[in-house]
């Protein structure tokens, strides 16, 4: 067992929630533990924060959340820590060369003051509580009008790794396209990730990342799973995030995150 953590993050679906979108009373007791002997709580998703407030609800014990990937850092309360936006220079170069090079591709764009402008043709895989009201119009590139987080890809004809694999050696300097833990690849800012995400979170905090634990099941999650101390992957994970984690869990369906916090607690 891993040095005693001061800060634990856990990614949201996959992890924190049940295949049927659930937190398991299990679950929030054993984080509400934690939270009650002195660690930092915060959650560490792909998703906006409009979508991850009925989760940060039903624990009721949330310091921050990392969104969007690390794009947005926000405190428990909303309120905004850190955005970390593409230029309009990068944001429309990148969406031109995902038009130019994946047939078909529907765009959404992840807005800095919270909106999301879509095109009308994009189709996504998100949970059913994303609380999303997006804009939908006939180009979302020519919508924009302002900063933008993240480009989200509908990928209608090809794979979502392989749209990545054709896109990544033609990126704008400064951005960077990967996996955002659905069926829908992101381009973000380079270097924006979960665990530059937590970096913030630690350094508000005055903790070390050697005292930060993480949990999570996603590609979406490695990054954070290289910057703590300990990484704890879900069994139901993907084949790479098992193969870093420094523990592996019972799966979110058998409260894999309350398995293993318990047994922390008990040492």
């Amino acid at each position: 067992m891993s040095v005693s953590p001061e800060l634990i993050a856990f990614d949201i679906d996959g992890t924190l929630l049940r295949s049927d979108g659930s937190l398991s009373p299990r679950v929030r007791q054993a984080v509400r533990e934690m939270k009650n002997r002195g660690c930092i709580i915060a959650l560490a998703t792909g998703r906006p924060w409009k979508a991850v407030t009925e989760t940060l609800e039903s624990l009721g014990v949330v310091d921050y959340c990392v969104c969007l990937n690390g794009a947005s850092v926000h405190k428990g309360d909303g309120k905004a820590v850190k955005f970390n936006s593409m230029t309009e220079t990068q944001t429309r170069a990148s969406a031109q060369l995902a038009r130019r090079l994946i047939p078909g591709v529907g765009l959404a764009a992840d807005m800095a003051d919270g909106r999301h402008v879509w095109d009308e043709h994009f189709t996504h895989d998100f949970p059913a509580d994303f609380s999303m009201t997006p804009v939908r119009v006939p180009d979302a590139l020519v919508a924009l009008d302002g900063p933008v987080l993240t480009w989200l890809l509908d990928c209608k004809e090809i794979a979502p790794m392989k749209a990545i694999e054709l896109m990544s050696p033609q990126m704008p300097d400064g951005t960077e396209v990967r996996p955002s833990g659905l069926e829908t690849p992101e381009i973000v800012a380079s270097g924006v990730s979960k665990g530059s995400g937590l970096d913030v979170i630690a350094a508000m905090s005055s903790i070390d990342a050697s005292k930060a634990w993480v949990f999570g099941d996603g590609l979406n999650d490695i990054e954070m799973f290289l910057w703590a101390g300990h990484s704890v992957a879900m069994k139901n994970g993907h084949p790479k995030v098992l193969s870093i984690a420094g523990d592996i869990a019972p799966s979110h369906d058998q409260d894999g995150v309350a398995v293993v916090l318990e047994r922390l607690i008990l040492d």
